[in-house]
């Protein structure tokens, strides 16, 4: 019996070649989609999954008061992690952390710059790493030694077997390498290609020993033990800072290692989601473009009952119960879900290099996974019995006198409403995902169309390595001189960076709690106004002309505002606990992150938090010119640093990665879901053109003309897109209000954004059904009446 279904499905297939086409394009292409999306999602939910003891790991956060609300850092003073081993049973280990950060490594003449990661030896008994053998299973606390990864080793040596071998850092100091590692899995938020003890650090920078407890700027982990309370704990651990530094303001907490890649987003203290947004649009999308392709299914099943109306009713007649017609039609839904899966395999393979390369990662098809292959075939399953139950139970109905009898002619318009639900969903869906695409697109160019309040074009950035540091002025002066740039400075970041907050500013006039305001802080010294391109309102530049200026700050108008200064020049603040005097103001800026407005900010001068150069390259040369300048004026004065430079612009750029790439994945998919809807339309079309030969043949003998004909066949379709258009328009409109009000600085949907796309989506649907409408309005009506 099975065997039978089967064959007579085959034989379907086969004498209806054009519609099965149909359907299983539109299947394989929206199972392609999935399966893509659900790559994605995979990689997504499996971040960090290689570490054996993921769940008992933790990251210590820190709340910092802001008057009534909390703000969270991801940073913690460098005691806590001794204090976490020495004071709490619970935690089986605790390790402190900084970085990772590219640091110089050479090897003879040949020099690589490393993501390296600094770290207490206890952090191999926290994570899990492969090391590779003849290395030792775990982190040496040896301040002369260095864990490598294997990728880091043949970039260094040429190959991995290097345990032993020395190499130099920063051009200063000989480590050996004590470990090759396997380098770390893409998803993996820990992430180094070299590893230093912490002793390689504290040894380097000595000053790391002196810090208190009031400097924020080291990562701690920690392993709990099997048994902890973690409630417990957390409220234990959220004493720290009042026992060791009398701080009731701040408070640490400890967060599941296991949710810090998707819940890495907080609000007044809380976790309030974060990449696992993205993750549910991906399983959205994915679901929704394989309803669309099931749609068209049903769709073109249900449409052509007629034909298979007789079948039914001579498969009654002689006994089949209905349950085996039901089983008959499932089967034929799956055999052509089967065959379309192979068409979303190959088209899979075809389009992940292009979705890879969108999304900058390195995704492949696990053909040697147990697990992938049963997702997919109860995908191919749920794929097929979703797309062939509505038909199956529709056409098993039938009942066989009336059948046999050829009184069924309504038949197939007794699906007509049903179809044209299923039509009005899967455009629904299409419209709101180009609404969302465009409302995307618009978000970002309305913010890169933002006034930056700087100059950012021609400016490179770069890390004051060997002596540069006590030798820059004289460096900038030769650049100056040699015309390879107009100005230059040093800064504790660039200025697209993050700048770090601070609180317990003061100022005359304070109100009481106001000392309690997280504000935003700069580092910098010398030409930093002239060289970013700000735009000072009153006073100047810090300037070598005033000694006076090594406790000097200058503030941004938004700060102005804030601490309500009618005359701010020569204003005394107290800043990073000494007094500061105000020499400049200058124009509010965006900085950080150009989706949020300007807020205060202080800008100290501080010689000692420089970690950063800026260059202003000379407009009037090229700019390879101008760079060659800079990099023999470099090896000239600081031999043995490499320049390795980024420009502003593009590190401006990439803070729109996230947005963009959600764009670019909306449109990229919204593409696909209108072609599956389409080809579900052309084939409708295709058969409500053949079903009404007859009429479009007494139509042209009395007269009709070709367009009446074209718009009564089209007008139908037009209306049900003009509905979906109403319902994708709400629901992509309350999305998108939501996605937009996470920014400060954000666009509105215009008016104009909804007539272009419902003129687009009309016009998208007229051409898809005009040419089988044109085809039957032009027939000639004697082959369509000659047999009455």
């Amino acid at each position: 019996m099975i065997r039978n279904y089967f064959k007579t499905a085959w034989r379907n297939l086969a004498s209806n070649r054009f519609y099965s086409l149909i359907n299983i394009a539109g299947l394989g292409v929206a199972m392609a989609a999935c399966f893509i999306l659900l790559l994605y999602v995979y990689f997504e939910v499996g971040y960090d999954r290689q570490n054996e003891k993921l769940d008992r790991i933790y990251k210590v956060y820190t709340n910092f008061r802001n008057n009534d609300e909390w703000s969270t850092g991801r940073y913690t003073p460098v005691q806590v992690a001794d204090v976490l081993k020495k004071d709490f049973p619970a935690v089986e280990e605790a390790a402190v952390a900084a970085g990772p950060a590219k640091m110089l490594f050479s090897v003879d003449d040949r020099q690589v710059r490393l993501e390296t990661l600094a770290a207490s030896a206890s952090l191999s008994g926290i994570f899990t790493f492969r090391f590779l053998p003849g290395s030792p299973q775990h982190i040496p606390a040896d301040a002369s030694s260095v864990v490598i990864s294997r990728s880091a080793a043949k970039r260094l040596f040429g190959n991995e077997n290097v345990v032993g071998r020395t190499l130099k850092h920063h051009n200063k100091h000989l480590l050996k390498v004590a470990a090759v590692v396997e380098d770390l899995p893409a998803n993996s938020s820990l992430q180094f290609e070299a590893l230093i003890p912490w002793e390689v650090l504290v040894a380097e920078e000595p000053s790391i020993k002196e810090q208190g407890w009031y400097n924020y700027s080291f990562i701690t982990y920690l392993l709990t033990n099997e048994n902890a309370d973690i409630a417990a704990l957390n409220k234990e651990v959220g004493g720290i800072l009042l026992k060791y530094d009398n701080n009731k303001n701040n408070k640490l907490f400890i967060y599941p290692y296991a949710d810090i890649h998707l819940y890495d987003e907080f609000k007044n203290g809380l976790p309030e989601g974060g990449r696992i947004r993205l993750v549910r649009l991906m399983l959205i999308m994915a679901g929704g473009i394989l309803l669309i392709g099931c749609i068209n299914f049903m769709n073109m099943s249900t449409a052509r009952s007629l034909k298979r109306a007789r079948e039914v009713g001579v498969r009654k007649a002689v006994g089949a119960p209905r349950k085996l017609l039901i089983a008959q039609f499932m089967a034929e839904s799956i055999l052509m879900t089967a065959i379309a899966f192979v068409f979303a395999l190959l088209l899979t393979t075809a389009l992940l290099p292009a979705f890879n390369n969108l999304l900058q990662l390195d995704l492949s098809v696990p053909y040697d996974s147990p697990a992938a292959w049963l997702i997919v075939t109860g995908v191919i399953v749920f794929t097929g019995f979703i797309a062939g139950s509505y038909p199956a139970f529709f056409l098993s109905s039938f009942r066989p006198v009336k059948v046999l009898k050829g009184s069924i002619a309504g038949a197939g318009r007794a699906s007509v409403r049903p179809r044209q639900v299923l039509v009005v969903v899967q455009f629904s869906f299409a419209i709101c995902l180009i609404l969302s695409s465009i409302i995307v697109y618009r978000q970002v160019q309305y913010v890169k169309d933002r006034p930056l309040g700087y100059d950012n074009k021609g400016l490179i950035e770069f890390s004051p390595e060997g002596n540069l540091y006590e030798n820059f002025e004289a460096f900038r002066r030769e650049a100056i001189n040699a015309n390879a740039i107009v100005d230059g400075t040093l800064s504790a970041s660039g200025i697209n960076e993050s700048f770090g907050s601070t609180w317990g500013v003061t100022w005359p006039g304070q109100l009481p709690g106001e000392e309690k305001l997280m504000i935003s802080q700069m580092a910098a010294t010398y030409h930093f106004i002239s060289t970013m391109g700000l735009t000072l309102a009153q006073g100047r530049d810090f300037s070598e002309a005033y000694p006076s200026d090594s406790a000097a700050v200058i503030l941004n108008e938004a700060a102005v505002k804030m601490m309500r200064l009618e005359q701010p020049l020569g204003q005394t603040l107290k800043w990073q606990g000494a007094d500061r005097h105000v020499v400049g103001v200058v124009k509010d800026f965006s900085y950080n992150s150009p989706f949020d407005l300007s807020k205060p900010i202080v800008i100290g001068f501080r010689k000692d938090w420089v970690e950063n150069v800026t260059l202003k390259l000379n407009p009037g040369l090229p700019v390879s010119e101008s760079l060659a300048k800079v990099d023999h004026l470099l090896k000239k004065m600081n031999p043995g640093y490499p320049f390795d430079y980024r420009f502003t612009d593009a590190i401006f750029a990439e803070k729109f990665h996230a947005e963009q790439m959600l764009g670019s994945l909306a449109f990229s998919f919204t593409v696909l879901s209108v072609l599956i809807s389409c080809l579900g339309l052309f084939g409708l079309a295709t058969f409500s053109a053949e079903q009404r030969q007859k009429e479009i043949g007494i139509r042209k003998v009395l007269g009709a003309s070709i367009s009446s004909i074209w718009l009564s066949l089209s007008g139908e379709f037009a209306g049900l897109v003009g509905v979906a258009f109403v319902i994708g328009a709400a629901a992509s409109g309350y999305m998108m209000k939501q996605w937009l009000m996470k920014y400060e600085y954000h666009t509105n949907v215009s008016p104009l954004v909804l007539t272009a796309t419902l003129v687009l989506v009309l016009l998208i649907c007229m051409l898809t059904v005009s040419f089988q409408a044109v085809k039957a309005a032009l027939a000639n009506p004697v082959r369509s009446l000659r047999a009455e």
